[in-house]
């Protein structure tokens, strides 16, 4: 998402930190959403040089941006099952 608004608005809020933090909040809230409903909004209001982000993010989205990064945890996960013995 940050990624979308720098190519939008042409300012980068992941280089801001304060800008990040918001970004992150936003997004860990639809996050929670998500976990309950198909679809929901990003709001960050003003988030970066009085521009706003707002964003409809379905879960299916949300599941493919993730994926990566759930196929790198299982790996780490059964490779440490391997280690103690367990499988």
């Amino acid at each position: 998402m940050g990624g979308e608004f720098a190519k939008k608005y042409g300012c980068d809020p992941r280089e801001n930190v304060r800008c990040r933090l918001r970004l992150l909040d936003s997004i860990e809230k639809v996050r929670k959403l998500l976990t309950s409903n198909k679809e929901a909004d990003v709001h960050c209001e003003s988030l970066m040089e009085d521009e706003d982000l707002h964003r409809n993010i379905k879960r299916d989205d949300l599941e493919d941006l993730i994926k990566p990064f759930i196929l790198d945890f299982r790996a780490c996960l059964d490779e440490s099952i391997a280690k103690i013995g367990l499988s």
